[in-house]
C-alpha cells in the first residue's frame, strides 16, 4: 500500500506494519507530516503471523525481506511497528540494539526498531525507577518485557494491565478485542498504574496496539511524570533520524 502526498516531501519513509491488523501508524505520519513525508509500508509476513515468541523470535528474515522492500521503492528509513520484536530477538537491551544494526546494515538505511526507541527514549530520561502500563498484555507477556526491562537495569515499581485492574475481566476477553480499545480503557490503566506506583519517575506505556499520540502531553501533564510510550518513542525516534520536528494534530 502507498500513500501519495505533494511532490515537495523529500523525506521517504517505509514502515514495516505489524502484522494481523490495521496498523494506523502510516496514517498518524501523514497527518502530521503530510508536505514534509512520503510514506510507503508493507505488512510483515507470513501469512497467519500468530504472534507465539516463538514465531517472533523467528521473525528476523522476514524483517530483512520486508525492509529490502521499502528501500527498493525508496525509503530512506525504515520505521518496525512492535516493539516486542525488539525485545524478542534481542533478548536483551544489547541484543535488540545488534539487531537493529544489522538490519540496517543489510539495507543500507537507518531501521528503527520499535523496541529500540523505548529504549533510547528511556536512556535520554536516564531514571531508573519505572511504572510500567501494558493494558493488554497477559501474564506471560508481562513477564517477558519485566525481564527484558529489569536486564536493562530499571526497577519496575509496578506493572498494571487492563485485567489486574479491572477493567476487562479476562485475557480471552483482552485478546478478542484485536486491539481495539478505546481511549479512556487505555487513560484509566495509565491513571491506575501511576496511582499505583506514586515513587515511579517513569511511566512506560505498550505495546503499538494502544495509541496514544494524541492525548499523551495532556496525560503527561495531568500524572505529572514522564510518559514513554511505543507509538510516540517510534514517531520520535524516525524524526529524529529524518532531522523533522514533532507535530501535534
Amino acid at each position: 500500500m502507498r500513500a501519495r502526498v505533494p511532490t515537495q516531501a523529500s523525506n521517504k519513509l517505509g514502515i514495516i506494519a505489524a502484522p494481523g491488523w490495521f496498523d494506523p501508524t502510516m496514517r498518524e505520519f501523514l497527518l502530521r507530516h503530510a508536505h514534509e513525508l512520503d510514506v510507503t509500508q508493507t505488512i510483515l509476513p507470513p501469512v497467519g503471523f500468530d504472534y507465539s515468541f516463538e514465531q517472533i523470535r523467528a521473525s528476523l528474515p522476514w524483517l530483512e525481506r520486508s525492509a529490502r522492500l521499502l528501500v527498493e521503492a525508496g525509503a530512506q528509513v525504515i520505521a518496525q511497528v512492535g516493539p516486542a520484536f525488539a525485545y524478542q530477538l534481542g533478548q536483551n537491551p544489547a541484543g535488540a540494539k545488534a539487531v537493529g544494526q544489522q538490519l540496517s546494515s543489510a539495507c543500507g538505511v537507518p531501521v528503527v526498531l520499535n523496541g529500540v526507541a523505548v529504549l533510547e527514549a528511556l536512556e535520554q530520561l536516564d531514571r531508573r525507577r519505572i511504572a510500567v502500563a501494558c493494558p493488554y498484555y497477559n501474564p506471560a507477556w508481562q513477564q517477558e518485557f519485566s525481564g527484558f526491562l529489569q536486564d536493562a537495569n530499571y526497577v519496575i515499581d509496578h506493572f498494571g494491565t487492563f485485567v489486574a485492574q479491572g477493567i476487562i475481566a479476562t485475557d480471552d476477553l483482552v485478546a478478542a478485542r484485536n486491539y481495539r480499545f478505546t481511549d479512556n480503557e487505555v487513560m484509566r490503566s495509565v491513571r491506575q498504574t501511576r496511582a499505583d506506583a506514586p515513587l515511579a519517575e517513569v511511566l512506560v506505556i505498550g505495546g503499538s496496539g494502544v495509541r496514544t499520540l494524541h492525548w499523551i502531553e495532556s496525560l503527561e501533564q495531568e500524572l505529572g511524570i514522564p510518559l514513554v510510550s511505543a507509538d510516540r518513542a517510534l514517531y520520535r525516534a524516525v524524526l529524529g533520524r529524518l532531522a523533522l520536528e514533532p507535530q501535534a494534530h
